[in-house]
């Protein structure tokens, strides 16, 4: 268990540079109009001591019972429990447990009251697991579950969950467990490719392709592509008839063509494999139709000046993956002659990773992504207390627990936590759908010279943001007082 204490010399150095940050980094509740009032950011009494070391086994803090003995008697205690695989025979899943863990006792010391209480629960690896750790956070008292972190373990305790009448905030990537009191709090494929599928469609793109791995991931990036474009132009397939021009030959003048192109999502191409399996499925692709570039006019292009080519078979193409993966699949495009100056590509979160942006292939490719400058400010903080980079994931801790110290006062019930008005988190702004699913403020980014660079900020409200909006990403939705 995680103890609440009150403010000292242990919590001095890194509520320092909370301060210095400022409510930045605070999640809070957002009005359409004006932000709400800052929450409270600092324990009623000062703390005694350091703070507890990270837990790697959570079970064995749970056994002390879950009220501190400074806080017998308190009245009003909220006690929130988290469920995560610390004992995993996987040592990553072990790892991300841990960060997890820090990531959120960062956010009750920063954030909470001195009545909550943190329970932190070892879910395993297994699904009866899972179950029986939200069992024992139940009968512990937990009016609300964070966790736990894949999928099968959300669906075992979110059956629980649901039959006690306690919300849980799955930190499952899969909408497939979010709904009746399950909130999916994590960084979905398909609210990327929403995101930037929208912005490449508000350019006048109108002819969309796929080429991805034939997994759950791949799928599930797919069928968001498919109903994105389905939202933006209609039911497909349809067609449009355009005037091309047409080369004839060296020495020769061009002519104008009219031709017919399909709209919508004219083509998917799935594999499963390596790089050969990447490169027959591009040919695949290549297949359908590769406009040809004339090399003077391919002088005067670059990626970054892109525009839907009127006479290109498929206008943008979506690579739904990472790291070594894309490195393979982006130039097997090049090498079947699908240019990246005729052909925007796209992809998801997963891009962003440092050790793509020395890949030429992938040059002035879109992707979404959460706002970086709130992740900044976090991670800054996150590395000052713990003494390392934070992973992806940790801002999720960080942000349940803010989240039910935001709300510890008033109760986690559906109108609360389904707030229409959405929360400022670590990554960014998010709100829960009435079906659990979370949707998520992203910005537009493109790799270029060698980084990513911001194409179209995140936005600060919900709402339809304008194209290229100026949003000032460094102001804080509150500042309070420290």
């Amino acid at each position: 268990m995680v103890e609440k204490t009150t403010s000292a010399a242990g919590m001095a150095r890194v509520l320092a540079g909370i301060a210095a940050l400022g409510g930045a980094m605070a999640l809070s509740a957002c009005t359409a109009s004006t932000p709400s009032a800052p929450i409270q950011t600092l324990p009623d009494r000062p703390v005694v001591g350091a703070p507890p070391a990270p837990a790697t086994l959570a079970v064995e803090l749970a056994d002390r019972g879950y009220t501190p003995a400074f806080l017998e008697g308190e009245p009003d205690l909220v006690r929130v429990a988290l469920l995560l695989p610390f004992s995993a025979s996987s040592a990553a899943a072990r790892n991300e447990a841990a960060q997890l863990l820090r990531a959120a006792e960062l956010a009750v010391f920063e954030r909470a009251g001195s009545n909550l209480v943190l329970l932190p629960k070892d879910t395993g690896g297994t699904p009866e697991t899972a179950r029986r750790a939200a069992e024992s956070a139940i009968s512990d008292g937990a009016e609300l579950i964070i966790g736990p972190l894949f999928q099968q373990a959300v669906a075992a305790a979110g059956d629980v969950a649901r039959d006690a009448g306690i919300p849980l905030l799955s930190l499952s990537s899969s909408s497939a467990v979010a709904g009746e009191g399950v909130y999916q709090l994590s960084f979905p494929p398909d609210e990327e490719v929403r995101r930037v599928t929208e912005y490449v469609g508000a350019m006048g793109a109108t002819r969309f392709a796929f080429i991805g791995p034939a997994s759950a991931y791949g799928q599930v990036t797919q069928a968001a592509y498919a109903q994105t474009i389905e939202d933006m132009l209609g039911e497909f397939p349809m067609s449009e008839s355009v005037s091309v021009w047409q080369s004839a030959g060296e020495g020769a003048e061009p002519y104008q063509v009219d031709r017919t192109f399909n709209t919508g999502l004219v083509t998917s191409q799935f594999y499963d494999g390596g790089v050969s399996a990447m490169t027959e499925a591009a040919a695949r692709l290549a297949s359908y139709g590769v406009e040809e570039l004339d090399p003077a006019q391919a002088a005067t292009m670059s990626g970054a000046n892109w525009t839907p080519s009127p006479g290109s078979p498929f206008q943008v193409v979506l690579l739904p993956e990472g790291g070594d993966q894309l490195r393979m699949l982006a130039p097997v495009l090049l090498y079947q002659d699908i240019d990246p100056l005729l052909v925007k590509f796209i992809g998801t979160g997963q891009w962003l990773d440092n050790s793509l942006v020395r890949e030429p292939a992938l040059s002035n490719g879109w992707f979404a992504g959460p706002d970086p400058e709130a992740r900044s400010r976090f991670e800054e903080v996150y590395a000052r207390y713990y003494g390392a980079e934070p992973s992806r994931l940790a801002g999720l801790g960080y942000d349940a627990a803010s989240l039910a110290a935001l709300l510890a006062d008033g109760g986690y019930g559906p109108d609360r936590l389904g707030a229409p008005d959405g929360f400022m988190g670590v990554d960014g702004l998010f709100r829960f759908r009435a079906d659990g699913t979370i949707e998520r403020g992203l910005a537009v980014y493109t790799i270029r010279g060698g980084g990513f660079r911001v194409l179209d900020p995140a936005p600060q409200r919900f709402g339809p943001p304008e194209l290229g909006d100026d949003v000032d990403l460094g102001a804080p939705v509150n500042e309070p007082a420290f």
